[in-house]
């Protein structure tokens, strides 16, 4: 039985994707790594900012990975600020039907921004729980921010679905037994196709179609 569902953040439920990828360009390339779209998507997006530093810039050490987490903070801060980033409708739409037929809501998101994002967009009081970047040790793909998602709404993880856009978050969920749906916004179908199952917008989804998911995986 579905009883809550949790999304990640970025590229999810924000349009933040475009303002994440800029800041990692500039930072990246003002320390002379060669980086792309692509490479965003497969070691960076999703990971917690020391973790995905790490993948491109694997020489460094600790010393400078944190500056560089600094650098890429301050440059993504910077365009928030000038740009908000939009709301995916897809991804309201499927919320309040969610919350219309009383599915447990979370957000998880190994940025150290959501509450921040969240409330300048002022949608943080739509969720039953938030967890963020501050509050688990382990970031994805082990299942750890989901699984502390799930003991805050009180939901075991057979009774929970995880929306996710990216190969880690998608691995995350699917360590942490829950039905997991890959999101390919950017038609990154086929690094999503381990996900239980791979969308390109959230209005493909519905409730029957979660429960009939929950009930094949078991």
């Amino acid at each position: 039985m579905l009883k809550a569902v949790i999304f990640d953040m970025d590229g999810v439920i924000t349009d933040t994707v475009p303002l994440h990828y800029k800041a990692w360009k500039k930072m990246f390339e003002k320390h002379g790594y060669y980086f792309d779209f692509n490479i965003y998507k497969e070691k960076v997006d999703g990971k917690p900012r020391i973790q995905g530093i790490s993948a491109v810039a694997v020489n460094a050490n600790r010393k400078m990975l944190e500056k560089m987490a600094e650098e890429k903070q301050n440059y993504f801060l910077e365009l928030v600020e000038k740009t908000p980033p939009k709301i995916f409708e897809d991804t309201i739409n499927l919320i309040e039907i969610l919350r219309n037929n009383k599915i447990k809501i979370a957000v998880a998101s190994s940025s150290k921004n959501t509450k921040k994002i969240l409330e300048t967009l002022n949608i943080y009081n739509l969720f039953d729980t938030v967890v963020t970047g501050y509050d688990f040790t382990n970031g994805k793909p082990n299942p750890e921010i989901f699984l502390l998602a799930a003991r805050n709404l009180n939901v075991s993880p057979e009774n929970c679905v995880v929306i996710e856009d990216a190969i880690e978050g998608v691995n995350a969920g699917l360590n942490a037994n829950m039905v997991t749906v890959g999101l390919a916004r950017h038609n990154n179908i086929n690094e999503l196709k381990h996900a239980t199952i791979v969308v390109t917008n959230l209005y493909q989804i519905n409730i029957k179609k979660l429960e009939k998911l929950l009930q094949e995986v078991k």
